[in-house]
């Protein structure tokens, strides 16, 4: 019976942990009403799997939208863990020089990552956060916008993924054996 229970959670571990999902920051849409920033770190061209956004939009909205889009792009039942981190971290997962206020990880455990940061100067009203706080420009455009929100993917590799896999599943072995020994 044990035996079989062991089987039947290596298998749906494997199942779960090698189940197609995103593979590329492409994949994930584009913010509602939003103009893509052409900044430099801001594309894939300088820095890989990343894309940035100006838009209206804060956090409530940007972190809940990428989650849907993360579930829908996994095919799994229930959503991606919500990690909030402090907003220094950007520096070590976007890119150095990240301006931000707010950095939430979306985590399917054993998978893959998406990060998401937000800078937002202004409160939700459109009074300063900061002093000195300016609107957002891109290109020749006129509008202004309020936010930046900047996501970043971080897709693990099937031999990772494996290799994971096989050190869960023998530790498991391992460990159950030795509580065999110590309590026969």
């Amino acid at each position: 019976m044990i035996k079989k229970v062991f089987i039947l959670f290596s298998l749906l571990l494997l199942i779960y942990m090698l189940w197609p999902g995103p593979g590329k920051i492409a994949d994930f849409a584009p913010l509602p009403s939003s103009v893509k920033s052409t900044l430099a770190g801001d594309n894939i061209e300088q820095v890989s799997n990343v894309a940035a956004y100006f838009s209206d939009n804060y956090r409530g909205f940007v972190v809940p939208y990428y989650s849907k889009i993360y579930q829908s792009l996994s095919h799994l039942p229930f959503p991606p863990m919500r990690l909030n981190h402090p907003p220094e971290y950007s520096w070590n997962v976007i890119k150095k020089h990240t301006d931000s206020t707010y950095m939430e990880e979306l985590v399917y455990p054993l998978r893959d990552s998406l990060y998401v940061n937000g800078f937002e100067p202004f409160y939700e009203d459109g009074s300063l956060k900061f002093w000195g706080s300016t609107k957002f420009t891109e290109g020749s455009s006129p509008d202004l916008w309020y936010t930046k929100a900047t996501i970043r993917y971080y897709p693990a590799g099937t031999t990772v993924k494996f290799l994971v896999w096989g050190g869960i599943i023998f530790s498991i072995y391992w460990l159950f054996r030795l509580g065999k020994r110590i309590f026969i």
